[in-house]
């Protein structure tokens, strides 16, 4: 018989190696806020109001939430209190597991010259997480726009029909923009905190061409000069967020490359994946090519903190996972802790017995068939003390399991830190 796997571990992880590369872009508005009146305990672990200089414990999760959009956060009762049975299951795991610093994914973005406290994040906030005995409230938000929905005036599918806005709400207006998305905003991504975070400091890499990308792989013949001269990389976009941990500051990079399928013999979304994760390699290496929205070229500081949090749509494992996948060079990185011996779960293992060749118990899909694609990676000089996958198995705990099976086709992925 199988032993069941804790949701938490304690142990050292290894790591190894990386690559590197280049390009250019256009500035674009960052939408960030802060709720000055949220309350709320700190998370299981947290430490959020550690004074300067003092460890500060926190807890930082990666969830996707299968497309929350205002249709779905618009379902309340009669005091305002939200009743989508999706994101009641979504807010439940958020309130269980309280992560001090969290990257939503699959959220609907205003676009630009709007505010994120005035679209679907603060909605959510109001409606599903801060209610109830164990309510939970975020002070500090950052969004920015994506590219998501937006036309880029070409045929990118090679259908014969160039997408417009009377085509909104069907796949020839999502295929025909510049990240998939059926309106303008959809497939957002928002990261929620307890601590501080520096708008002002924030880079965003939506803009950046992909033909800008040194050894890019964009599919031979398939985009016209024309289309190349304007594609971007970023399907969403790449975000690089300053934290304050006490007297640290943490770089959040987060992203959400785009599913390697969908597509044809040309692979142009796989092809897009491998570059878009490369682009994380590339930050965390400083790659001097990058060019971020504000027109500042380069990645990280050298020296920097950060926590890479996302789903990459990559794994090590599965048909779209080549060994020169650039998902390995991260995860390999010299720089980079690989969770992947902490994020576990009795319910990706599903009684199967655990560790290579399938990893089952590192199953971030609702699938459970072992396929990790969803991510919280921080760097070796931030200490690790657990983590894990919410992710219930339905044979002890079938009502847990329904919950994460109604909230998302993702299952919500965290590690507890010790920032010093």
């Amino acid at each position: 018989m199988v032993s069941p796997i804790p949701t938490r571990r304690t142990r050292p992880l290894g790591h190894a190696l990386a690559t590197g590369v280049g390009l250019a872009l256009l500035p674009l508005g960052i939408l960030a806020c802060e709720d000055a009146g949220a309350t709320g305990d700190t998370a299981s672990n947290g430490n959020s109001n550690a004074g300067a200089g003092a460890p500060v414990s926190l807890r930082v999760a990666q969830f996707n939430i299968r497309e929350m959009g205002q249709e779905k956060v618009d379902v309340i009762d009669a005091e305002g209190r939200g009743t989508d049975a999706q994101l009641l299951a979504a807010a439940e795991i958020l309130r269980e597991i309280r992560p001090d610093i969290v990257l939503i994914n699959e959220i609907d973005i205003l676009q630009e010259g709007t505010s994120p406290l005035d679209g679907i994040w603060q909605d959510f906030q109001d409606r599903y997480l801060d209610q109830g005995p164990d309510a939970l409230r975020y002070e500090h938000v950052f969004a920015a726009p994506v590219n998501t929905g937006v036309l880029s005036g070409f045929d990118l599918n090679n259908d014969g029909v160039v997408g417009t806005d009377a085509d909104r709400g069907t796949r020839t207006h999502g295929d025909d923009s510049y990240g998939y998305g059926i309106y303008p905003g959809q497939y957002g991504m928002v990261i929620a905190s307890r601590f501080p975070l520096d708008a002002d400091q924030a880079r965003t890499f939506r803009s950046f061409l992909w033909a800008d990308m040194p050894g890019h792989v964009m599919p031979d013949g398939w985009y016209s000069d024309e289309e190349r001269a304007v594609f971007r990389l970023s399907s969403k976009t790449h975000m690089v967020v300053p934290v304050t941990l006490g007297s640290r500051t943490v770089h959040l990079v987060g992203a959400h490359p785009t599913p390697p399928g969908f597509d044809g013999d040309e692979d142009r979304n796989g092809r897009r994946n491998r570059d878009e994760v490369r682009m994380i390699v590339d930050l965390i290496d400083g790659a001097e090519y990058l060019v971020d929205d504000a027109g500042v070229s380069g990645g990280l500081p050298p020296d920097g903190s950060f926590i890479v949090f996302g789903d990459l749509n990559a794994s090590r494992r599965g048909e779209d996972s080549a060994s020169d996948h650039p998902i390995h060079a991260l995860l390999d990185h010299p720089r980079v802790q690989d969770t992947g011996e902490l994020a576990i779960s009795d319910g990706g293992l599903a009684g199967r017995e655990p560790g290579p060749p399938e990893y089952f118990e590192r199953s971030t899909t609702g699938r459970a068939t072992g396929l990790r694609i969803d991510y919280v990676l921080p760097s070796t000089d931030l200490d690790v003390q657990g983590g894990g996958v919410h992710f219930p198995f339905a044979e002890t705990d079938s009502a847990g399991a329904d919950r994460a099976f109604v909230a998302s086709d993702h299952r919500l992925v965290w590690i507890d830190l010790t920032v010093n």
